[in-house]
């Protein structure tokens, strides 16, 4: 089990407050869920993130959202 301590400025801190409260009720999961899933979500983000830019440097193609768009004619 991992457990983390966060030192936030205090407005963001209380942003996060506010918003965990919502979620809390609005779900009904904890705020720990929530913080978890939010990480999880995070880390797999910057996993694809890295796995796009390894796969830019083997030279392959990519495209940027509007390119893709263009090309599909959307």
């Amino acid at each position: 089990m991992i457990i983390l301590t966060l030192k936030l400025p205090k407005k963001v801190e209380q942003e996060l407050e506010k918003d965990l409260e919502h979620l809390e009720v609005v779900t009904k999961k904890s705020r720990s869920f929530h913080v978890k899933e939010a990480l999880i979500r995070y880390l797999e983000d910057m996993e694809d993130i890295r796995d796009a830019l390894e796969s830019r440097d083997k030279k392959e193609k990519t495209y940027t959202t509007e390119e893709l768009e263009k090309k599909l004619g959307i």
